[in-house]
This record gives C-alpha cells, sequence and structure tokens, in this order.
C-alpha cells in the first residue's frame, strides 16, 4: 500500500473539517426550516381554532341576545327579523364548527359541541316558528332552556380550548426537544470540526516548521554554492589576469628579443651580401621578422597593456581608445586621462576589462558613430562612463541582454569589488554604462606591493 505523503495527509484533514462544517451548516439550516415551518403551522391552527371558538361563543351569545329582544317586541315585524337573525348565527356558527371539526374531530367529536350546537339552534328555531299563543313566557325560556344550552355550549368550547392549548404546547414541546437534540448533534459536530481542527493545525505547524528548517538549509547550501562559485570566478579572473600577464610578458620578452635578434642578424647578412638575389630574399625575409615583431608586440598590448602598469589607467584607456577607433572608425571623446596612476591592481585591472568589453561590443552590435568616455576618482571612489550613439537593445527583467555573458561577466567583476554596474539603453536610443568602484590609494592599501610593482 502507498504510503501518504504530509501534504495528501494535509489535505485530507482540511477535506474532512471542511466537510465537517458544511454537513453542521446544512443541518443548522434543516432544523431551522422544519422546526420553524411546524412551530408556524401549529401557531396558525392554534389561531383559526381559537377564532372559530370565539365565533362560535359570539353566536351563542347572540342568541340569547335576539332572544331577548324578540321576547320584546312580539310582533311580525320582530318575528321576521328574529328569524333573519337567526339564520345568520347558524350560517356563522356551523362556518366555525366545520373548522373546529377539520382540524380537530375527534375532540369535537368526544366533546360532542355539534350537537349541542344544533340543539341550541333548533330551540331557537322553535322559538322564531312558535304561533303568538304558543310562545312560552321569557322567563321560562331563558332560565330552563337558554341559560342551560349556553352554559353547556361555553363549557364544551373551553373544554375544546384547553385541548386546543395543550395540543399547541406539546408541539411547542417536541419543537423544543427537537432543536435540543439538533444542537446537541450541532455540538458534537463542531466539536468534532474543532477536534480535527488542531490536529491538522498541530500537523500544519509541524510539517511548515520542517519546511522552514529545509528552507534555510536549502538557503544555506545555495549561499555556500553561491559562494564558493563566487570564489571560483574570482579566482578564475585573478587567474585570466595572471596568465594574460606572464603570457604578455613571455612574448614582449622572449619571442619578441628573439625575433629582434633575428632582424640584426639579417641586417648584418644583408651588409655582408653583395647585390644579388639572395640579397632581396634576405630583406624580404627583414620585412616578415619586423611584421612578425608588430603583431607580437600587438598581441602582447592586448593580453596586458605595459601602460596600465607602467603609466596607470587613464594613460592604458586613452592608448586602447586610439586603437580602437583607428580599427573600428568610430570617433571618442575622452576624459581622465591622468586619472588612476596610484589605483590598486585590481581596481585597475576591473576598469580597464570593462571598459574593453564594452568597446568591443560597440564595436559589434551598436552601429555607432561616436561615444564618449568619463574616467573620475575621487571621494574614495572610481567611475566609468561610458556612452555611446548607437542602435541600444532590449534587457531582461535581471537587468541582462536575451544572449551573450559578457554583461554578465562585466557585472561579476564589479561585483568583486563591492562596486555596481549599471546599463541603461533602449532599442534606438543608445547604450550607457556606468562603473563605480569604492577604492583605496594603492599607496596606501598595499605599499610594500606597490613599491615592488613600481
Amino acid at each position: 500500500m502507498k504510503r501518504l505523503n504530509s501534504t495528501q495527509v494535509l489535505s485530507c484533514g482540511f477535506a474532512l473539517i471542511l466537510a465537517l462544517l458544511v454537513y453542521s451548516a446544512f443541518e443548522a439550516s434543516q432544523l431551522q426550516m422544519a422546526g420553524g415551518e411546524q412551530q408556524g403551522l401549529a401557531y396558525r391552527r392554534f389561531i383559526r381554532q381559537d377564532n372559530a371558538i370565539t365565533a362560535i361563543r359570539r353566536t351563542v351569545w347572540l342568541g340569547g341576545i335576539y332572544s331577548r329582544d324578540f321576547f320584546l317586541t312580539r310582533n311580525s315585524a320582530g318575528r321576521e327579523r328574529f328569524a333573519a337573525q337567526v339564520s345568520e348565527l347558524e350560517r356563522s356558527g356551523f362556518e366555525a364548527l366545520n373548522i373546529l371539526r377539520d382540524s380537530s374531530p375527534a375532540t369535537v367529536r368526544n366533546l360532542k359541541i355539534e350537537p349541542s350546537f344544533e340543539k341550541f339552534l333548533r330551540e331557537l328555531h322553535q322559538l322564531e316558528s312558535a304561533p303568538a299563543g304558543g310562545i312560552p313566557p321569557p322567563a321560562d325560556f331563558i332560565e330552563e332552556i337558554l341559560i342551560p344550552r349556553r352554559l353547556e355550549l361555553l363549557a364544551m368550547l373551553e373544554d375544546f380550548r384547553g385541548a386546543v392549548r395543550q395540543e399547541l404546547v406539546a408541539a411547542q414541546a417536541r419543537y423544543d426537544a427537537d432543536r435540543a437534540s439538533a444542537a446537541r448533534n450541532l455540538i458534537y459536530l463542531l466539536g468534532a470540526a474543532l477536534f480535527f481542527g488542531v490536529l491538522v493545525a498541530l500537523a500544519s505547524l509541524r510539517y511548515a516548521t520542517r519546511l522552514a528548517r529545509e528552507r534555510q538549509r536549502h538557503f544555506e547550501e545555495i549561499s555556500l554554492a553561491n559562494q564558493e562559485l563566487e570564489n571560483l570566478s574570482a579566482r578564475l579572473l585573478e587567474t585570466q589576469e595572471l596568465e594574460r600577464r606572464t603570457l604578455s610578458r613571455e612574448l614582449h620578452d622572449e619571442v619578441g628579443q628573439t625575433l629582434t635578434a633575428l632582424r640584426m642578424e639579417i641586417s648584418q647578412v644583408i651588409a655582408a651580401v653583395p647585390e644579388s638575389a639572395a640579397r632581396e630574399r634576405l630583406q624580404r625575409a627583414r620585412q616578415l621578422v619586423e611584421k612578425t615583431v608588430q603583431i607580437v608586440r600587438d598581441i602582447s598590448l592586448m593580453l596586458r597593456p605595459s601602460l596600465l602598469d607602467d603609466l596607470g589607467l587613464g594613460p592604458a584607456l586613452h592608448w586602447h581608445l586610439e586603437r580602437f577607433s583607428l580599427r573600428s572608425g568610430i570617433r571618442y571623446e575622452f576624459e581622465g586621462a591622468d586619472v588612476g596612476e596610484h589605483l590598486s591592481d585590481p581596481v585597475k585591472t576591473c576598469v580597464f576589462r570593462i571598459a574593453q568589453e564594452t568597446l568591443n561590443n560597440c564595436e559589434k552590435y551598436a552601429q555607432a558613430a561616436g561615444l564618449r568616455v568619463v574616467l573620475q576618482h575621487d571621494d574614495g571612489r572610481v567611475s566609468l562612463e561610458i556612452q555611446d550613439d548607437g542602435c541600444g537593445f532590449s534587457l531582461d527583467r535581471r537587468g541582462l541582454p536575451s544572449r551573450g555573458t559578457g554583461i554578465l561577466g562585466m557585472k561579476e567583476r564589479a561585483l568583486k569589488l563591492g562596486g555596481t554596474l549599471t546599463i541603461d539603453t533602449r532599442v534606438g536610443a543608445g547604450t550607457r554604462v556606468v562603473l563605480l568602484l569604492p577604492v583605496e590609494d594603492a599607496v596606501a592599501a598595499e605599499p610594500a606591493a606597490y613599491a615592488e610593482r613600481r
């Protein structure tokens, strides 16, 4: 069986808590809707029945009042009015009685409300239809018939009202019991959700703590690896400069001197040889040697300009700009030819190499007609600004072009010495490169090494 990982366990825990909460909310809404509907139905039923009871009581009382009025008039008009009143009482009374019979037929049947009400109405109809000579005395009718029937009906109605109230109380009790049971269920559900929530929270906290430790460990490992890469890159740059310096010196001292000696030897042979075809060939050989000496000298200067060590950064940049302009045809303006004589060797090398790479990029890609170079050394820093009027290029969000690694190497050189390299460019608007390096004079920072080099 495949074992679940931490993320899957936490996902299952959150899903369970969410399911419990959703189920709790559903149960609460269902209970509220169902309980409220039942309670409202019971209350409306009670109001209907109570209104019907009130209507029947009103019929009974009005029957007594109408009977008394009939006894007072005893004429044909009073008889007709009494007959109409009894008919209306019969209609309204049976409407109310039907409501009671429909809502609680068993109670109406057990209490015998309907027969008693019909008997009461029959007594009224008999009084209304009795001939003039057959009307009973008012006192006898009221005391022997009307009052007993009325008291009987009112007692029955009160009993019915008590039964209806008991039903309402029972319905309310059932509603309260259902709500209490549902509340307990909701408490259990919420308690389970809280319990699982605490477990998931503890597991999440443990998982987050472990992730934080792993992230910190990975960050430290990456930082260490980056530091090692930076150290390696710096070491490679130092080794590269050392190799260039060594190779430049070997070309200048060994190969250059050997070629110079060879040229002198050829010149002596030419002086000793009379005019002949051999002398012409020796002269051509001497020209080839001179050309080779110039090529070796150029290669040596490209590898490591001797002006950089002998006269300083400013003269070396000026010499390089002159050669760059002759080679590419791009005119230039230079400020700072007298700057940088006492700078440390790493700073001079960094500034010169960045300027060299920038000029190479300008020659290859910029399509520029002119450029301006400003070199300054003040307030404990060296600044180099190179701006051309070429076509420019686009940079990504890291400030690097889409292709090539030259600018990345320039940034690494500047960063190695605690400096910054800023490139301001856009397509069709030229390019501006600004280098800032914090420096100390070579005499103050490295007196022994500087004296030895001088």
